[in-house]
This record gives C-alpha cells, sequence and structure tokens, in this order.
C-alpha cells in the first residue's frame, strides 16, 4: 500500500487546527454567496486558487476573511459538520480545535452572541458525531496583540483576556477545554497573560498558549514559567536554546508543531531546515497539526508524509506520532483507550499485511 493510502487509513488526533482557517473550500464558498453583499466572493475564490502567503501578515488577512464569514449558530454548525467530514475522509479520530471567540463577538457587527457560538459548536458536533463518529473539543484564542497599547512604553490591559476566560469558563460544559494565546509573538511576549492563565489553570482549564513561532525561544520559556502551559503550539524555535529543549524534553511538555505552516509563513525558508526531527530526537515530545489547513493548504495527512519523506520516517515512526497525538491530548480516558486501541489495531494489521507481502515474493 502506497504512504498516502496507509497515512490516509491510520488513526490519529490533531491538537493544532484553527476553526476558522479549517473552513473546507465548498462551505467558505457557500458561506460568502450567503452574504454576498459582504463583497467576500472574490476574496474566497481568489484564495481558493492558491495564492502565495509569504508573511503573517498575508496569512491573517485571509484568517481574517474567513472569520467575518461565519455569522450565526447555523454557520458555527455547518462549519464543524464539515469539519467532521473532512476528520472521517483523514481518519482523524478526535480534534482540539483553536475559536477566536473574541474577535467573533466583537471585532465585526454580525449581532453573534456567546449562547449562539454554543449552540452552533454543540449541533454540529453531535451531527458529526452520529455521521461521522469523530469527537471534537474546543480551546478559546486569547489575541495577545490586542493587549499591548502603542505607546512606548507599551502599556498591558488585561480587559479582553479575562473576558475570553470567562466565556472558555462559561463554555466548559459545550466542550471548551483550555484557552490559548495567538497573534503575532513579536512585542506581545506571554508573561504579561500570567494571572489569566493562573485563574484558567485554577478553574480547571488547560494552558495551550502559541509560542516559539514568531518569537524565539524566550517566548516558549515565558508559556511554561508564567503560563503553566500543558501543551504548546508550534514551539519550533525552541531549538534556539537547548536548555529550553532540555526543559520541555524533561517535563515532557507536548509541541503541537505544523511544519507546512512553518515553511509558508516564513518561519523557516525549507523542510529540510525545519527542527521537527531535532526535536523528536532530543525527546520532546512532538505532534504533527495542520495550523489552518484551508489557507495553509497542507492537510493532517499531507503533514504526516511531508515529515515522513523529509526525514525518512517509518511507518513504525508515524504510528508513533499518531500515539503522540491521542496521548497528549484532553479527551477523556475512556477515548484515549479506545484511540489507542485502533492504533494498536492498525498497526498490527499492517504488519500482518507486510509480512504476507514479502512471503509472497519467496
Amino acid at each position: 500500500m502506497k504512504l498516502d493510502s496507509l497515512v490516509r487509513t491510520l488513526p490519529k488526533a490533531e491538537l493544532h487546527v484553527h476553526l476558522e482557517g479549517a473552513i473546507t473550500p465548498t462551505t467558505a464558498l457557500k458561506l460568502a454567496h450567503k452574504y454576498s453583499h459582504l463583497g467576500f466572493v472574490n476574496a474566497v475564490e481568489l484564495m481558493q486558487k492558491s495564492i502565495s502567503i509569504r508573511s503573517f501578515e498575508d496569512f491573517h488577512s485571509y484568517y481574517q476573511v474567513c472569520m467575518q464569514l461565519i455569522r450565526s449558530a447555523e454557520d458555527f454548525a455547518l462549519v464543524v459538520y464539515e469539519c467532521g467530514r473532512d476528520m472521517m475522509n483523514q481518519n482523524i479520530r478526535y480534534r482540539e480545535m483553536y475559536i477566536s471567540i473574541y474577535q467573533h463577538l466583537h471585532l465585526w457587527e454580525k449581532n453573534l452572541h456567546l449562547q449562539d457560538v454554543f449552540d452552533g459548536l454543540l449541533l454540529g458536533c453531535q451531527k458529526a458525531r452520529d455521521d461521522f463518529d469523530v469527537e471534537m473539543q474546543w480551546i478559546f484564542g486569547i489575541p495577545r496583540n490586542r493587549h499591548f497599547s502603542s505607546h512606548n512604553p507599551r502599556i498591558f490591559d488585561s480587559t479582553i483576556a479575562t473576558k475570553v476566560l470567562d466565556y472558555a469558563l462559561q463554555g466548559r460544559e459545550y466542550g471548551v477545554i483550555g484557552i490559548g494565546l495567538g497573534g503575532n509573538e513579536v512585542d506581545a511576549p506571554p508573561e504579561p497573560f500570567g494571572n489569566v492563565f493562573q485563574q484558567a489553570k485554577q478553574m480547571g482549564l488547560q494552558s495551550i498558549p502559541h509560542a516559539g513561532e514568531t518569537d524565539g525561544a524566550n517566548s516558549v520559556r515565558g508559556a511554561i514559567k508564567e503560563l503553566q502551559a500543558d501543551r504548546i503550539c508550534h514551539g519550533v524555535r525552541s531549538i534556539e536554546d537547548m536548555n529550553v529543549v532540555k526543559e520541555l524534553a524533561e517535563r515532557q511538555i507536548p509541541l503541537d508543531i505544523c511544519p507546512t505552516s512553518n515553511i509558508r509563513l516564513n518561519i523557516y525558508p525549507t523542510m529540510s531546515q525545519h527542527p521537527f526531527q531535532e526535536l523528536d530526537k532530543l525527546g520532546v515530545i512532538v505532534t504533527i497539526n495542520s495550523d489552518d489547513p484551508s489557507i495553509i493548504g497542507s492537510s493532517l495527512c499531507d503533514e504526516y508524509i511531508a515529515v515522513a519523506k523529509e526525514f525518512g520516517y517509518t511507518i513504525k515512526d508515524l504510528v508513533r506520532f499518531a500515539r503522540n497525538s491521542i496521548q497528549a491530548s484532553y479527551t477523556s480516558s475512556e477515548s484515549k483507550t479506545k484511540c489507542l486501541l485502533e492504533i494498536e489495531q492498525w498497526e498490527k494489521s499492517y504488519l500482518s499485511n507486510t509480512s504476507k507481502m514479502q512471503s509472497s515474493k519467496k
């Protein structure tokens, strides 16, 4: 069986994917036409012709279009349901999805309320579970850049972060499991957000911030120390400081790495220069993720194939990364056991088929 077929059938989880950046092309176009008066049809069509993304700023402009397409509970339900269909097609058994909740409720005049979001997420998730046998949970992201004044010295205001925390706490019964910290890290370090994340942890939420993407190892260090990070999104630039790498390995803090995203956003010039394999060899728990598959243009299966081809990983290694994704997740213990058993059964089937093929050649 070819590598792409093997990867597609391998049971796995995805822990770093943004709901807004995972809107399937068909769904995005459907929503753009639904709200054609907003003028997004041409923008979506251009996006789907694979316009080159050369920087974080390019990516962010596309991402904002995607956010503006979701304007009602019905829209959230549709996007989530279609994400579930995509999960089934890639045999992604479970996803933890980032949602830019503050932007949805406050940046545009959508007449959207928090309960609308919860209702849409719940309905979409239930329908996806029934039709595709997949599970999703949510991470509410804090937009880090909106907390600092433009004056010198920069002044930090925690109002938005506190609001996002409140939304996340209200959303626990709807599948919200944690809070994150997203956006460009430059001039927006993690340390000032420490109090909000401490409160979140005390209330039972997970700390899953972005760090070590657009800024270096100090950002990862701050996320570990001040945000008490349970997992870190990206974290790849921890490789710039071996002391940070050592701490990640010793404390077994997983990194949710999105290799193609890091290349497209010009964090690294080529896949051969990406530190994924080096971090793996140094004992850091790594998981493979797509980040924003519909914007970046790379699915989770594409990511597994890319790292296998670039770094010479075997099927056994890919199975290990799939196990990492389940073990580092915050799905229920019952769900973890079920998913890990599916991976074990898949591996046994693969090894059995391989052995039969080798015997037939003798």
